[in-house]
């Protein structure tokens, strides 16, 4: 009879499968919104099909506690992994092939979209089974470092494969590391004890956010930096491209690996200061204000330097680091294992931010210059600011 795996064993496997999961994920990040306009008649219909996606993907998020409650986390996250490893070979295929239909390319990288969603909750779900209250905000630091490690990473090996947008290539090595993740979940994880899981209605689940101050405070900080996320995915790699004139390969290879470094770089230390010192609403409040004066500063800077867009970039990434960590620990700590139908609520939030980001940035460019994008995001920013500064800090 195998011997049962430690706990710490456990965590180091989830953070492997973490680690695989987001280098899937980060290596066509930065192309899709390039890769999809060329199946679509106009550069505007870009935002469209990205909100489109995040509708199924709230929808899936939302019936998500039912499927975990019905087969497990683990045959849960073995069907969503096993399905995205297809689709993406689907996309990889369309992408290499001559003139291939809009009418295939366009289901399948919706549907990718939400598989990739649907992977992450269920990790998330394995974080959180075997954390404790009492760090956290640690754990979560780890785990979002692992993340974005491979998240700054993958866009540098993209930039590498992609010599004249043949993306087939970033797909195909995408469904690489997911198959490897599926492999270490299925040989590790079949023994997992999944909680409880509270399945209340959705209306139940409304009043319980709605009647506490701090959750719908930290599902809202949640909302906002989803959304500050699906607008720069989106719109930023097309405006430094289009508009700015700068290569797709100093895109993927220079400038994104810079803008993400704070979030492997000050992501465990802030969760552990959260944990032991300061609480989270000092540092939720300064890195919304960082957010908002150097994302609406992007909006005038007229040069094509690498080195000073990176170095721009990098600050507002060093803000929302520090409300991505912030917003995960103080969550958690609200929380228990068993409450996937509050986890489900706010990443569903997450999931709305990217159904009204690309619509409202569809509507801004029909009334502004492209670079004015940056200005309304970081005004967008500053409304997390009261939430910010009324929680209940948890030191």
């Amino acid at each position: 009879m195998p011997r049962p795996i430690s706990r710490k064993t456990l965590f180091l496997l989830v953070y492997l499968s973490s680690f695989l999961y987001s280098f899937h994920y980060a290596l066509p990040l930065y192309i899709e919104s390039s890769f999809i306009v060329q199946f679509l008649p106009t550069e505007h219909m870009v935002g469209i099909i990205f909100s489109v996606a995040a509708v199924f993907t709230a929808i899936t998020t939302f019936l998500f506690p039912r499927f975990l409650r019905r087969v497990g986390n683990y045959r849960a996250t073995l069907t969503t992994m096993g399905l995205e490893v297809s689709v993406l070979t689907g996309l990889a295929i369309c992408s290499g092939a001559f003139m291939a239909s809009p009418l295939l390319v366009v289901p399948l990288f919706i549907l990718h979209q939400v598989l990739t969603n649907v992977v992450f909750l269920n990790l998330d779900s394995f974080v959180e089974s075997f954390s404790e209250d009492s760090n956290t905000g640690g754990i979560r630091g780890v785990f979002m470092t692992v993340i974005n490690v491979a998240i700054a990473v993958a866009p540098f090996v993209a930039g590498l494969m992609l010599t004249d947008h043949d993306f087939w290539r970033v797909y195909l090595a995408a469904a690489a590391f997911m198959s490897l993740a599926f492999f270490v979940i299925a040989k590790n994880f079949r023994n997992y004890s999944d909680p409880v899981y509270t399945v209340p209605t959705f209306k139940e689940t409304f009043r319980t956010v709605a009647g506490s101050h701090d959750l719908h405070s930290i599902i809202f900080m949640h909302f906002l930096l989803a959304f500050f996320y699906a607008w720069m995915v989106i719109y930023t790699p097309l405006y430094l491209n289009k508009h700015m004139g700068i290569s797709m390969n100093d895109i993927l290879s220079i400038i994104t690996p810079v803008m993400l470094i704070p979030f492997i770089v000050f992501e465990i230390g802030l969760g552990k200061i959260a944990d032991a010192k300061l609480g989270e609403k000092e540092i939720l409040t300064t890195g919304f204000l960082l957010m908002a004066v150097a994302t609406a500063g992007l909006s005038w800077i007229t040069t094509s330097s690498v080195i000073v867009w990176a170095a721009a970039l990098f600050l507002t990434r060093t803000g929302a680091s520090m409300v991505e960590v912030m917003t995960e620990s103080y969550f958690y700590k609200k929380i228990g294992p068993g409450d996937i139908h509050l986890v489900t609520f706010m990443r569903t939030m997450r999931t709305s931010a990217y159904i009204v980001g690309p619509l409202l940035g569809s509507l801004v460019l029909s009334f502004v210059d492209y670079r004015f994008l940056f200005l309304v995001l970081g005004i967008i920013m500053l409304t997390a600011i009261p939430y910010a500064l009324t929680i209940k800090d948890t030191r």
